[in-house]
Formats: C-alpha cells, sequence, structure tokens
C-alpha cells in the first residue's frame, strides 16, 4: 500500500505518512490497501484516523469503512477536535515557527506527544512546560494553550478521548475556547 500524505501547511516540515494495518483472507497481517486522503480540518490539524467506540470494533473493517465514509461520528470530515463518547480521535497539530493556538479545553483525555521542535504548553494558571520530542502530555480537561516558541516548525501528534463531565470549582466541565482577549468564543 502506498502511504497516505497529509498536505503540511507549514514549510520545513515533511508530510506524515500513515499506514494502516489488517488481515487478508488466510489471516495475514498486511497493509490495508484503499484509505482516503489525510484531510486537514484547520490549519495545522489533521484527523489520521478514528473511530467510533472503544473498545473499537475492528471485525469486517467496520473502523476502517467508517473512517472513509463522508458522514459519522469516525468520519475523517467529522466536525470538532474530540469525538463523540464513546469514540477516539488520532490527530497530528503541526504549529509553524511563533505560532500558538487559543487558550481552551475540552471534555476529554488527550494522551499529546511532541515529535518534532520545542512546543510550550501552558495551563491557565500560569504555568509552562516546554515538550521536546518523546516528551508527552496527558491532557485531562484542563484550560490550555499550545505555542511554539522557536523559529523552526514543530508538531505534536494526540490521541482525544471523551471523558465524563466533572465539576471544577463548582461548574460543570465543557468544550470552552477563549478569543485572543480572554473572552469566550465559539465552539468550533
Amino acid at each position: 500500500m502506498a502511504p497516505l500524505n497529509s498536505n503540511p501547511t507549514i514549510p520545513g516540515l515533511r508530510p506524515c505518512k500513515r499506514y494502516i494495518t489488517t488481515h487478508d483472507s488466510t489471516g495475514k497481517s498486511v497493509y490495508h490497501s484503499t484509505s482516503p486522503e489525510l484531510i486537514s480540518k484547520k490549519s495545522g490539524l489533521t484527523r489520521s484516523y478514528s473511530v467510533a467506540s472503544v473498545p473499537a470494533v475492528l471485525e469486517n473493517e467496520v473502523d476502517i469503512e467508517a473512517y472513509k465514509a463522508g458522514t459519522g461520528a469516525a468520519s475523517h470530515r467529522a466536525p470538532g477536535i474530540v469525538p463523540p463518547s464513546p469514540g477516539a480521535y488520532l490527530v497530528v497539530v503541526d504549529l509553524a515557527p511563533g505560532q500558538s493556538s487559543l487558550m481552551h479545553r475540552t471534555v476529554s483525555i488527550d494522551y499529546s506527544i511532541c515529535v518534532i521542535g520545542q512546543i510550550d504548553h501552558k495551563l491557565d494558571g500560569g504555568e509552562t512546560v516546554r515538550l521536546y520530542p518523546g516528551d508527552h502530555i496527558v491532557q485531562r480537561g484542563t484550560m490550555h494553550q499550545w505555542s511554539n516558541p522557536t523559529d523552526k516548525p514543530a508538531r505534536f501528534v494526540a490521541c482525544a478521548v471523551p471523558c465524563k463531565p466533572f465539576d471544577i470549582a463548582g461548574e460543570q466541565l465543557k468544550e470552552q475556547h477563549l478569543s485572543n482577549d480572554k473572552k469566550p468564543k465559539a465552539k468550533l
């Protein structure tokens, strides 16, 4: 199978290649022969794969067909950065030199791994950690911002899994995106 490439929006980053494994009619492990192109949903964010439920249903390649579909919770075209419960998304996020996301939170637990460059992960409480390739964040519904503090491009890969809403300082956890002036912004 030819690898699928994301269309990099950030100069200096090579396209990601995604390979999907499956089984042939004899039960031997093989690479899947057909898959859709990676679709860039937002500037620098590409959904590499998704499943509609966890545990995922892999029998008869139900997951692959759902991902290839034009509609549905597991579709490569589904809106949002967190899947509806009980699904999971795998995303690749590219950050240009000096680029930052908005401060935001999602109703999810995200496992994010820096794979290229340096990335700052800032919390609304003021704390920041710098991630280097191999460093990772377990993001648990907290308000956060991603930024690339360098003059070179950066990339992280994340798996987003919905979580049950819970109370934070007396308020129910909800998806929130702040504009640059720290006022709530409409949901993605």
